[in-house]
C-alpha cells in the first residue's frame, strides 16, 4: 500500500451503528478507491488504545442506551479529539454519535449523560419525536449544498454561544425551532441526517475527502468511475424530495 492512503477511524461501530452507519465508512472508502486512493479503516472499541492518527473520524447513530454504554470510555478520547481538531481532521458524527460529542445529554428523567465536550452544545431529550424525510442546506467545505436524509430523534440541541450550526433546515425539525441543524467545529460536524448520510449525499462526501486528504498534500478528484454512484444517489434524493411531507410511525 502506498503512502497515499486514507486513514479512517470508525468509533464504536456496534453501539453507534444502528442506522446503516457503516455505509458512511464504506462510502468514504469506495469514493476514495475510485479516485485511485487506498484506505485503511481502524475500528475503535471500548478499552482499545486511543487512536492518535487519522484523516477522517466517523461516529454513527445509536440510541440513548448506546450513548450511555460508551460514555465512560469516551472520556478517554477527549485529548485525541482535541488533537484532531487542531490538525484539521474532519470528525463526522451522526445522531447519537453527535450527542456523545456534546457536553452531555439531559434525559427526560433529568439526569445527564456526560459527553466528550468536543462540540460546545447540550442535548435535551424529551422533545416531540420526529420521524420524517429531511432536507437541509450547508456551506460545509464550500458553497451552498443541499443534503437529503431521514430524521428520527426526540431531542433539542442547544448550541453554545460560540458554536455554529452545520446546516439550515429546508424541511424537517433540526435542532429545535430556530431552523438550525447540527453543529460544526472547524472541519468537523455533527448532524441528525441519517439515511445513511454519505451514500445519499456524494457531494458532501467529496468535500470531506478533499478536506481530509489535502492536509497531507494528496489530491482527490472525481473520475468517470464515480458517475454510477452519483446516479444512484440522485435517484434516491429525488424520491425523498417527492415525499418530504410524509412522516413515519416511530417504532
Amino acid at each position: 500500500m502506498s503512502d497515499d492512503v486514507l486513514r479512517i477511524v470508525h468509533v464504536y461501530p456496534e453501539e453507534l451503528g444502528v442506522s446503516g452507519d457503516r455505509g458512511n465508512v464504506t462510502t468514504l472508502v469506495e469514493r476514495a478507491r475510485r479516485a485511485g486512493i487506498d484506505s485503511e479503516v481502524t475500528e475503535y472499541r471500548i478499552g482499545d488504545d486511543v487512536p492518535s492518527v487519522a484523516d477522517v473520524v466517523v461516529l454513527g447513530h445509536g440510541p440513548l442506551s448506546g450513548v450511555r454504554s460508551v460514555s465512560v470510555d469516551a472520556v478517554r478520547l477527549r485529548d485525541a479529539f482535541e488533537g484532531f481538531a487542531r490538525s484539521g481532521v474532519p470528525v463526522v458524527a451522526v445522531g447519537g454519535g453527535m450527542e456523545l460529542l456534546t457536553r452531555g445529554v439531559v434525559t427526560v428523567e433529568g439526569d445527564t449523560v456526560e459527553g466528550v465536550g468536543f462540540f460546545d452544545a447540550l442535548v435535551r431529550r424529551g422533545a416531540p419525536r420526529r420521524t420524517n424525510y429531511f432536507q437541509v442546506t450547508t456551506q460545509y467545505g464550500g458553497d451552498d449544498l443541499t443534503l437529503f436524509g431521514f430524521e428520527d430523534h426526540a431531542a433539542h440541541l442547544e448550541l453554545g454561544a460560540g458554536s455554529r450550526p452545520f446546516a439550515t433546515v429546508v424541511h424537517g425539525g433540526g435542532n429545535g425551532s430556530d431552523g438550525a441543524e447540527g453543529v460544526v467545529r472547524g472541519t468537523s460536524f455533527g448532524t441528525q441526517l441519517k439515511g445513511p448520510l454519505l451514500p445519499l449525499n456524494p457531494g458532501l462526501t467529496d468535500r470531506i475527502l478533499r478536506t481530509a486528504l489535502s492536509r497531507r498534500g494528496i489530491s482527490y478528484g472525481l473520475t468517470p468511475a464515480h458517475e454510477k454512484l452519483d446516479q444512484y444517489a440522485a435517484a434516491s434524493q429525488r424520491v425523498i424530495a417527492d415525499n418530504l411531507e410524509r412522516s413515519f410511525k416511530a417504532m
